[in-house]
């Protein structure tokens, strides 16, 4: 859907972004005062966010909203359509808002902690790191044993969301010896169905989306596990979230509020209700 959170933060570092004028950021004293903080949050995003049955579901929505009632606060959430790249949705959602309306988010959720990247978008302040990412292969093991690297895709297909890290690497990987195999799909979910159906014997692509789609779509027979990529860099990376640059006195509270629910195992629970590992960031 979004090109993984990580492949687009690259493809966002080639761009040149037009300064705007950012709108004033909520301060912690409003947000509080109102009785409401705004979430920004991805559309059609699972395991994140999503729509399930019409009701808002996934990681992030229940994180936030474990955030706004640690706060004594109601969660109100915006659901962000993601756009070319990270440094257009922090715009959307965090610091100057959508050409398209509705305002901007007191709070933006699944924001890469990455040191560059926010020196880059320097209208907003990025923290509160939540979860460490990882990539990992789904597998079919009657087409690829718990023993097999990469080179096993010489000969066996393996499926990846189009436009993503995955895509990169596996495309170039090994002096370009596995493109002939690598399979598109416009999503982690789509290629996970790939899987299930044959098409494919495996799926590389972030842990959580892969755990979250096989919950979803009933996978157990297809074992997930990390497979040595050699020069993936990076091959982890921290998540967090984003205020605009002058909420500052927000960010610290929101922070101290996420620490708090990683120290007392809350983020470890709520990952673990919707079937997927949780891996604390690095400190």
């Amino acid at each position: 859907m979004i090109g993984t959170v990580l492949g687009r933060l690259f493809v966002a570092a080639a761009l040149l972004m037009p300064v705007l004028a950012p709108a004033a950021a909520a301060s912690l004293d409003t947000v509080m005062s109102r009785g409401v903080l705004r979430v920004a949050v991805y559309r059609d995003f699972a395991p994140y966010s999503h729509r399930d049955g019409g009701t808002l579901k996934g990681t992030d929505v229940d994180l936030a909203a474990a955030v706004a009632d640690k706060m004594g606060l109601r969660v109100e959430f915006m659901e962000l359509t993601a756009d070319e790249n990270m440094d257009d949705d922090l715009r959307n959602a965090v610091w100057k808002g959508s050409v398209l309306g509705g305002g901007v988010a007191d709070v933006m959720m699944h924001v890469p902690v990455n040191r560059a990247f926010a020196q880059r978008n320097d209208l907003v302040v990025i923290f509160g790191a939540y979860q460490r990412e990882t990539y990992a292969i789904a597998r079919d093991p009657a087409r690829v044993s718990d023993t097999a690297g990469f080179p096993v895709f010489q000969t066996e297909k393996v499926g990846v969301e189009l436009d993503t890290v995955p895509d990169f690497y596996l495309s170039g990987a090994f002096g370009g010896r596995l493109a002939a195999n690598v399979v598109h799909y416009p999503t982690v979910g789509q290629a996970v169905a790939g899987l299930r159906a044959g098409a494919v014997a495996a799926v590389f692509a972030p842990l959580s989306e892969l755990e979250g789609a096989l919950r979803s779509a009933g996978g157990d027979k297809f074992p997930i596990k990390p497979m040595p990529a050699p020069n993936l860099n990076p091959s982890e990376w921290s998540i967090g979230m984003a205020v605009k640059q002058d909420g500052h006195d927000l960010a610290y509270r929101v922070g101290d509020v996420m620490t708090e629910l990683l120290e007392s195992g809350t983020v470890k629970e709520i990952y673990a209700r919707h079937g997927l590992t949780h891996n604390r960031p690095v400190e």
